[in-house]
């Protein structure tokens, strides 16, 4: 059978701190769930009665503006966990949650996260520590993303970024295709002018681009070309 921890939550410890008896029972109760990319797992304000772990592939955080405008805050992958806080306030999600890759997650029951939290003290920490790294997350990537420079510096760094968040192949390549319109939603731009962005970092041989893969071939290169 397989183990637990190969749901890969490493935002939970991967359940350590939980006794294999304990274990069993969360794993029986598991809702295993394989979505296609551009799949919706919540909408804003919606209540959840499942925490959903990411074991393959990668979703996005957004919210919708008055005048429907979607702002991406977060990009999350393999090991993240979507829907703590709404599970644990029942004041429903502040954010949408949707996949940018065909994605697996595994569901936990409300009612058994809950249990745990309240009789298994370092369980307990161990969610206040995930809850604490969201934050500490969240205000990171408001530093990459809204950096007080030019719009080509912004770009880099959110290219850099993805390369980090998801890993490069041996060529370079973005093991997440993002598409131009997220990116346009990060950096608070149009999809046009994050086109351009990237034709001149083509030109300027810092990145490539075959058929809509994007390649780095040098992050330094990358990260020195935003500057100049």
């Amino acid at each position: 059978m397989e183990k637990l921890m190969d749901i890969g939550a490493t935002q939970l410890n991967d359940f350590k701190a939980l006794s294999s008896e304990d274990k069993l029972k969360l794993w029986e109760a598991c809702e295993f769930v394989k979505l296609p990319k551009g799949a919706v797992v919540f909408n804003e304000d919606e209540a959840l009665n499942k925490l959903f772990c990411i074991r393959k592939g990668a979703c996005k955080f957004s919210k919708m503006d008055p005048n429907g405008k979607e702002y991406i805050l977060r990009f999350l992958g393999k090991g993240e966990i979507m829907g703590k806080r709404a599970l644990v306030t029942e004041n429903g999600a502040r954010v949408s949650a949707t996949t940018l890759t065909e994605t697996e997650l595994c569901c936990l029951e409300k009612h058994m996260v809950l249990y745990h939290l309240e009789h298994n003290t370092q369980f307990c920490k161990d969610f206040l520590k995930a809850l604490i790294e969201d934050n500490n997350i969240n205000e990171h990537t408001r530093i990459i993303f809204n950096l007080n420079c030019g719009m080509q510096e912004r770009m880099a760094h959110l290219l850099l970024y993805l390369a980090d968040k998801y890993g490069t192949d041996a060529k370079g390549r973005l093991l997440v295709r993002v598409k131009r319109e997220d990116m346009a939603a990060v950096l608070g731009t149009s999809p046009e002018y994050v086109i351009n962005i990237l034709k001149k970092f083509r030109l300027k041989k810092v990145i490539e681009i075959l058929r809509g893969e994007i390649y780095i071939p040098s992050k330094e290169g990358l990260r020195n070309s935003s500057c100049s």
